[in-house]
């Protein structure tokens, strides 16, 4: 018997457990992987890395975050003046939003010569400081078993009364702190992350967009590239080095842990390690989810998004200023329209599926052998059931997120949905038009980047979608009507919106936020698809997805709940969650397919090979391309005389990471992380070490940008060069 179940465990581990190397670690476990981390060659301890008693190397990473709170990238200080690096696709919508067409630097690029010269940036920063294990607080009275809407609650419950009571033991550094408690291992621990919040951010510089996002989406995900992808920020303080709102008067950030920055370079096989903020991972994902995703959801979503790209794509091409007034959205509707392509492709594959079906029939059996029944006997009943509602469902609110909020008309109904109730409420009424007298006031800023033949076109777009993937008694009454009266004409259907909607003119939408009424309101065709889109998923199927959420919930918990049972000495992996996470690995090439390889790095030679004048992805600043081709590097070049611009390493990361520093042994920032590989596109449901690569800028690459093309080595002289 004891033998029986020694088999079990091993089939089950074999299929979930992570190699020390693969994985994004959470900053309390690096105790558990310090011996095997200093023998694959990092010099540094885990209290070098992670303490809160000294200044460590978790002092020097930033979180970027909207000045909602929303987590977006990561960033790494260069200097003791509170100089840092992030992506430039992570600074693209501040750098836009600085961009007029009078001094558009998003396409000229910028660099301040001085201080004074840097410009308010419209987003946060948060410091790591510290984590606690809340676990037991958290669940303390909550049985394992107890049913799934009754113990959410009280989790919820116990969550915000230990935020606040966290929150408030800060006395008077509250106000510059957000603490998060976050649930790891599906619902089977707690830890509370306490961010120091800096306000005031300023651009300092950043290279052209045809230099910052050179290849577009063409090399998007895809070996090899060339692209200089950073921009930099400064962090400037209050009194004290306080968080601070933004001020004239605030002083820059002195940085308690800045990186230094290495001109030494790199060899195939030398240490890497990246710190940073992964978004999500879903690595213990059910067969049946990697089967909904591969067939239905992931499809959907791609071609969504590939409609609505197309439109953009159309009109950028050939005007300029719609190029400028939408960049930032096409980039962030094609970072994800790739991904999700390439995880249909990829989960759809022979493997995946039949691997995780047979550690699930394990599983089952390790329960029965070890009379665990009464706790996980319905995990897998729970997960099937639930994965068979998705697929009846689960594609109601992907329109919502993919296509309603994709379209500026409607996403402007959507702000308002549930307003006719609280207009025609007396006690409601009177707040909720002092709140469309504030929107009123931003009216142009709704519109500074909406180009009518574009959202009309993306309407049609969304419409037709709607129409044609979704079943038509969860649709609205009026949306069947008007496809059905113009014959499945969505251009027409649009038009006919269009033409009656205030929320495609600024001057309508404007007369109706300064006096508005529920009887105009529901006059808008548009509002009234919205409003009854958004009551079919908000009433009508909200059972249902409060069930499918529940059945999942309660099973993903489970199953990882019997996980750790399994075997308590495991430093288990758990999933990316948008909290601090370090992975390490190795400078390393690869093979993606029989015939073909991939070596570590690229070199400025690319710039000329790809360079097409004046194309959307592949055009180049003409300075640089003279650059390159006199071979005038400075100290920037490589030992074998090369300008080395990205490298590939078997770093673990997904999104959330990009803009996080890649850092050698001996703790020196050697480039900034941007993208991984479409071979290892699926990476979120599973970790790939035969293909799996983090592309990075090389931070020399990075440095001559600025010094020698950018002139800024005003920049450069602040850093800490290490040669």
């Amino acid at each position: 018997m004891k033998k029986r179940i020694l088999s079990l465990f091993v089939a089950i581990a074999g299929v979930f457990s992570l190699h020390a190397d693969e994985g994004m670690w959470p900053l309390v476990m690096l105790q558990k992987i310090q011996d095997p981390m200093q023998a694959a060659g990092l010099k540094l301890t885990a209290e070098d890395i992670y303490s809160i008693n000294k200044a460590s190397v978790k002092d020097g990473v930033v979180r970027l975050m909207s000045k909602g709170g929303r987590m977006f990238c990561t960033g790494e200080v260069i200097s003791s003046q509170g100089l840092f690096l992030t992506n430039h696709h992570c600074g693209y919508g501040a750098i836009a939003a600085l961009s007029t067409n009078d001094d558009n630097i998003l396409s000229n690029g910028f660099w301040a010569k001085s201080k004074a010269e840097e410009r308010p940036a419209n987003f946060n920063i948060g410091f790591l400081r510290k984590i606690e294990d809340v676990t037991q607080k958290v669940l303390d009275g909550i049985a394992i078993n107890q049913d799934e809407a009754g113990r959410a609650t009280a989790v919820t419950a116990k969550i915000k009364e230990i935020q606040k009571a966290l929150v408030d033991a800060l006395g008077e550094d509250k106000a510059n702190y957000s603490v998060e408690v976050t649930s790891f291992y599906n619902g089977n621990q707690y830890l509370a992350m306490y961010y120091e919040v800096y306000r005031d951010i300023r651009l300092v510089g950043t290279p052209p967009e045809n230099v910052g996002k050179f290849g577009g989406e063409t090399d998007n995900w895809r070996w090899p590239r060339h692209t200089c992808d950073f921009s930099m920020f400064r962090i400037y303080a209050g009194t004290n080095n306080k968080p601070s709102d933004y001020a004239a008067a605030n002083s820059v950030y002195k940085a308690e842990k800045y990186f230094p920055v290495s001109l030494k370079g790199y060899e195939d096989g030398d240490f890497s390690m990246i710190m940073g903020y992964p978004g999500r991972t879903t690595r213990y994902t059910y067969s049946e989810g990697i089967k909904y995703l591969s067939s239905k959801e992931r499809p959907m979503r791609v071609q969504l998004r590939r409609d609505i790209m197309d439109v953009y794509e159309s009109y950028m091409k050939v005007d300029k200023v719609v190029r400028l007034q939408y960049s930032d959205k096409l980039a962030g509707l094609g970072n994800y329209w790739n991904k999700f392509k390439g995880e249909a492709a990829d989960l759809s594959k022979p493997g995946l599926y039949e691997k995780r079906k047979a550690a699930e029939l394990d599983f089952e059996k390790w329960v029965r052998t070890n009379d665990k029944g009464s706790i996980y006997g319905d995990v897998t009943g729970l997960y099937d059931e639930a994965y068979r509602m998705l697929n009846e469902y689960g594609l109601y609110p992907v329109y919502l997120q993919d296509g309603v909020n994709n379209s500026q008309v409607m996403a402007f109904a959507l702000q308002m949905y549930g307003l006719d109730g609280q207009l025609n409420d007396k006690e409601k009424a009177a707040a909720a038009k002092e709140g469309l007298l504030k929107k009123a006031e931003g009216i142009n800023g709704m519109f500074a980047n909406f180009y009518d033949p574009i959202e009309k076109k993306v309407l049609a777009a969304v419409i037709r979608r709607m129409s044609e993937d979704l079943d038509h008694k969860y649709l609205p009454a009026l949306l069947n009507e008007l496809v059905a009266k113009y014959n499945r004409d969505y251009d027409k259907v649009a038009d006919a919106l269009w033409k009656k909607s205030m929320y495609s003119n600024k001057e309508k939408l404007a007369k109706f936020l300064k006096n508005p009424s529920a009887k105009a309101l529901l006059k808008d065709p548009i509002f009234n698809i919205v409003n009854a889109y958004m009551n079919t998923l908000t009433k009508d199927l909200k059972p249902k997805y409060d069930e499918i959420n529940s059945k999942l919930d309660r099973a993903n918990r489970l199953f990882l709940s019997a996980a750790l049972q399994m075997d308590s000495q495991k430093a288990w992996a758990p999933d990316a969650n948008a909290t601090m996470r370090l992975t390490y690995g190795h400078i390393m090439n690869y093979e993606p397919r029989d015939g073909v390889h991939n070596k570590t790095f690229t070199t400025a030679k690319g710039y000329t090979e790809k360079y097409i004048p004046g194309d959307f992805e592949f055009d180049a600043p003409v300075a640089l391309l003279e650059l390159i081709r006199k071979k005038d590097y400075g100290q920037y070049a490589d030992k074998d005389g090369e300008l080395h611009t990205c490298f590939l390493s078997n770093n673990d990361i997904t999104g959330g990471n990009s803009g996080s520093p890649v850092i050698n042994a001996n703790g020196e920032l050697i480039g900034i992380a941007f993208d991984g590989n479409y071979e290892a596109i699926s990476s979120d449901f599973m970790f790939m070490p035969e293909t799996q690569r983090t592309i990075s800028v090389d931070i020399r690459f990075v440095l001559f940008i600025i010094d020698k093309f950018g002139g800024a080595k005003n920049i450069v002289d602040e850093m800490t060069l290490v040669k």
